[in-house]
């Protein structure tokens, strides 16, 4: 199973509608879930296949938000 973590500045129910549209295109719905009560607003999204890591990257700033995963985000600081 493949799992790819992103931080993002999704944090509430209204946000959280914008973005499942997007992301539901992208993955299904049974495969990504998001975090509001972490810091982070951690994005997890996993699959039994290979996930298109971009693409799900280029679905949430779509939709107004940002994303970044938890691996670059972390090299950074």
């Amino acid at each position: 199973m493949e799992i790819i973590t992103f931080k993002t500045n999704i944090g509430n129910e209204t946000a959280l509608s914008r973005v499942s549209r997007w992301l539901n295109n992208v993955v299904s719905s049974a495969n990504w879930q998001l975090d509001m009560n972490s810091t982070d607003k951690k994005l997890t999204v996993y699959s039994n296949s290979i996930i298109n890591e971009s693409q799900v990257s280029a679905a949430i700033p779509k939709a107004g938000f940002k994303a970044v995963t938890l691996d670059d985000y972390l090299a950074i600081y």
